[in-house]
């Protein structure tokens, strides 16, 4: 950009109006766009992401676009399958370019100038607080091409000359020089009646006429030059700008701000350009504050060991919660993944070895009061009862034995408690046939006869 020498940095900064978005594409398919506002936008498949990308291809947390120093960088958050930028992948940081595609899975986003909005007052839409992209065919068939949005952001882009303040009121100053000018000579040479200069008579004693007439004013042109001449200077064109200056000399050779800016460009041109190579800030590794219980690992990084110490926390009190509802399978798996994340925090191997008793305990009480039942010949009573043992505990020999050893007889009678409920159902008596159905649901496995079963009890309730 070029700056006229004279307008320091702040104006020049409060006159720059940068609006950029961030436009998402699938394919030639316009996914969204968010108007960036400085904040940091966060880009993942997980919920709270500020733009919410589902498919399988993006990580939870895949990566960022941060604004520093009046520049947007995009951020490789670790993703599984990278970051590309222009077909390149990069690591860490690295500054977004207009127009520059940056591929993240099967996604793909630019940074782009806000078409909608000029530097005369407008203000940018208010950016998105958070955008989920769906990814079905039906949505994918509504949206706008990735060729007919350019064309109509081209369509709707204001010029290039308006986006450059410096440039604008240069130009706008160049062109009242020239209107003064043409004025200068429309009324000198046309509207001024042509003819001889007037005379004017001095009272001497010999009367003499002398004739005026005024040299022109040469100022507005001079100008002109010197603004070219600098506008070259700053944009490093200096032969330009030597050019403009020659034009001056004729018109005035003391010009003191032609021999200044004469001087600057010979100064610059001596001088040879310099590259100073900016090296990448790294952000210091954040303190991490440590759980009570929970010691840091060696090499453990930051995130990782806040995640365990939020599963080890979390997996305890639910082991804790399962234990009180006798829950003993989830109990002990909640108990287990604590020892296995942090041995010996606080005092899970006790609870551990407590919970391994309670559960032994109920499996025994509920296998025991199954063979009385059994032995007293309320079938249905025992079955429920060795299922109660196999509810506290999964994987108990005893519970299954019992259970695959009563099967038989339960199913054999929980067909004749079937067959009477038909018939006393027929004859008319429902309270017999209630009493009969309500027996083959309970003797009976899963099947035919005990779905029909569940229906006649709902239906003579």
């Amino acid at each position: 950009m070029v700056v006229r020498a004279g307008v320091d940095q702040a104006d020049r900064d409060a006159q720059e109006v940068d609006v950029s978005k961030l436009v998402i594409f699938r394919g030639d398919s316009v996914e969204t766009e968010m108007h960036l506002s400085g904040s940091t936008i966060r880009i993942g498949r997980d919920e709270r992401n500020s733009i919410v990308l589902n498919d399988k291809s993006v990580s939870r947390f895949h990566a960022e676009v941060r604004a520093e120093g009046g520049t947007y960088y995009v951020v490789d958050l670790k993703s599984r399958n990278g970051l590309y930028v222009n077909g390149h992948q990069i690591k860490g940081k690295t500054a977004l370019t207009l127009g520059v595609p940056v591929t993240l899975g099967a996604y793909e986003l630019t940074l782009e100038d806000d078409l909608s909005t000029s530097e005369f007052g407008d203000s940018p839409p208010p950016s998105a607080g958070r955008t989920v992209v769906s990814t079905s065919a039906a949505e994918g068939s509504r949206r706008p091409n990735r060729s007919a949005t350019q064309r109509m952001a081209a369509a709707q882009a204001p010029s290039a000359f308006f986006k450059k303040p410096a440039l604008f009121y240069s130009a706008i100053g160049v062109a009242t020089l020239v209107v003064c000018v043409l004025t200068y000579f429309l009324v000198r040479y046309i509207v001024r009646p042509r003819g001889p200069v007037e005379t004017v008579a001095v009272a001497t004693p010999a009367p003499t006429t002398t004739t005026v007439e005024t040299a022109p004013d040469r100022t507005p042109e001079i100008n002109q030059h010197l603004l070219a001449a600098r506008d070259a200077f700053d944009a490093k064109q200096y032969d330009t700008a030597l050019s403009e200056l020659a034009a001056i000399e004729p018109l005035d050779p003391t010009n003191e701000q032609a021999a200044q800016l004469k001087q600057q460009i010979e100064q610059a041109k001596a001088t040879p350009v310099t590259t100073t190579t900016v090296k990448p800030v790294v952000p210091a590794t954040p303190e991490v504050t440590e759980t009570p219980g929970i010691p840091k690992r060696t090499n453990e990084a930051p995130q990782d060991y806040t995640a365990r110490a939020t599963r080890v926390t979390n997996n305890y009190q639910d082991g804790k919660a399962s234990a009180e509802r006798q829950d003993f399978p989830a109990a002990i798996g909640k108990l287990e993944a604590v020892k296995r994340d942090q041995p010996g925090y606080r005092d899970v191997d006790a609870l551990l070895a407590e919970t391994q008793a309670k559960q032994r305990q109920h499996v025994d009480e509920a296998v025991g009061n199954g063979v009385r039942n059994d032995q007293a010949g309320k079938l249905a009573d025992a079955v429920k009862w060795y299922q109660q043992a196999l509810r506290f505990d999964p994987n108990s020999a005893s519970a299954k034995e019992k259970l695959t050893e009563i099967q038989p007889r339960a199913t054999k009678a929980g067909q004749e408690a079937y067959s009477y409920g038909e018939a006393y159902r027929k004859r008319g008596d429902d309270r017999k046939a209630l009493e009969y159905y309500r027996q083959a649901v309970d003797l009976l496995p899963n099947g035919n006869e005990k779905t029909l079963a569940q229906q006649w009890l709902e239906k003579l309730k």
